[in-house]
């Protein structure tokens, strides 16, 4: 606990060490069928804060961070506070970081995320937990051990190979996936879940993306069509037979999206029928 409790007083020395960066404020209209209205409807106005980079004796690199959203004047705004220490290894062998959130309204908890990897980034480890503030104690979440590897493939078959294997503490039960990748193809095999997922990139630019997903527990299919456009513009297009086709419209601030079930497309006030969900955020220059 002491170690995430210094983490974010280091990241907030960063204010009065360094040049103090401007706050981003933005508005985010929403009207999503599944949203709970609040008192202020539709409008969400959100503030995030990030620190710039200080190093510490050139030891440690620090920095941290707000993010504070109002959904309701009834309330107080849903705020959160983070603060990330990171060390490059000599000779950029590899890095070690740690990382600490805490929600601002309800400060007897940190979260901490522990990262490290080494050989160039060809193997890296990661740890999730918690600090009690109250208890004075830390934890390791028992479901969150993970790790991950990058090979080349073996048998002198071109591409990369990519493994991440998981443990869960509690059940002790391994989890792995695995991934292959070769110029415009990429292959997905979830061990625990047994879904394989293929990536194929194709056209101009490699601007088109085809992406069918299979699970074989419960022989469900899905396959998406990936379209980008210029800029950070982006259409996705998912069919999942005898259930649902949806289409995701992203282009910068704006996202959209449209379900409709191929069955029964107009819900009689059940749920059922087709769904919209638009999102728009709207910067605010402050000064």
């Amino acid at each position: 606990m002491k170690t995430t409790t210094r983490l974010l007083f280091l990241a907030g020395t960063t204010v009065a060490a360094g040049n103090i960066p401007k706050p981003d404020f933005s508005i985010g209209l929403n009207f999503d069928h599944d949203t709970t209205a609040g008192s202020l409807g539709a409008a969400v106005p959100r503030v995030t804060w990030d620190s710039e980079e200080l190093s510490v004796a050139g030891w440690f690199d620090v920095q941290g961070g707000v993010d504070s959203t109002l959904t309701s004047l009834r309330k107080p705004p849903e705020t959160y506070l983070w603060g990330e220490a990171k060390r490059i290894l000599p000779n950029r062998a590899g890095a070690v970081a740690i990382r600490g959130d805490m929600n601002a309204n309800e400060r007897e908890v940190i979260d901490w995320d522990l990262r490290a990897n080494g050989f160039r980034n060809a193997l890296g480890l990661r740890l999730l937990g918690c600090a009690g503030l109250r208890s004075n104690s830390l934890a390791l979440d028992a479901h969150t051990v993970l790790a991950s590897t990058s090979i080349d493939a073996p048998f002198g078959m071109p591409g990369k190979l990519v493994v991440n294997p998981r443990y869960d503490l509690q059940t002790r039960i391994p989890d792995a996936t695995v991934g292959y990748s070769c110029k415009n193809t990429s292959l997905k095999m979830d061990v625990q879940q047994r879904r394989v997922t293929l990536s194929q990139t194709f056209g101009r630019g490699n601007r088109n993306r085809i992406v069918p997903t299979i699970s074989t527990t419960t022989g469900d299919i899905s396959l998406s069509y990936c379209r980008d456009l210029s800029g950070n513009g982006r259409v996705t297009t998912t069919f999942k037979p005898d259930d649902s086709v949806a289409v995701q419209w992203s282009d910068g601030d704006w996202d959209a999206t449209i379900r409709a079930p191929l069955d029964g497309w107009f819900g009689m006030g059940d749920g059922s029928g087709v769904k919209l969900s638009m999102k728009r955020n709207v910067g605010v220059s402050l000064y």
